[in-house]
């Protein structure tokens, strides 16, 4: 199922990037932190982690990569155009701070910091 974080599983045993790789350290990472913290979520918010999820699931299934840099590369690409289609820009202040208490501690990735605030210049 697309929204399944055995994605992330199956993602590693295909390339085998050990577990400072992205299928581990940061997709089955992330995807299990938003379902444990799923019901913490509005309906509305819920709704935005599921199709982010699935978005995220869904680009990287379409793909084959020569090696783990150029997947943790595509995937990274694709986390803020997953998050906006899914509509980030329409979650209430309170989903908000809830998805940037999970996600903070990973934003010190100078990458990951220009990407979130691109994305938050974009709900403007």
């Amino acid at each position: 199922m697309a929204n399944d974080c055995d994605f992330y599983v199956a993602l590693e045993d295909e390339y085998q990037c050990g577990s400072a790789g992205y299928p581990l350290n940061f997709g089955l990472k992330y995807c299990q932190k938003f379902i444990d913290k799923n019901d913490s979520f509005s309906f509305d918010g819920q709704q935005w982690l599921k199709n982010t999820r699935e978005c995220l699931i869904n680009e990287l299934n379409d793909q084959s990569f020569y090696d783990c840099k150029e997947l943790k590369k595509f995937a990274f690409d694709s986390h803020s155009n997953c998050y906006e289609e899914a509509g980030f820009c329409s979650l209430s202040r309170a989903d908000r701070q809830k998805l940037y208490n999970i996600v903070l501690p990973q934003l010190w990735r100078i990458g990951l910091i220009f990407d979130g605030l691109s994305l938050m210049r974009s709900c403007d």
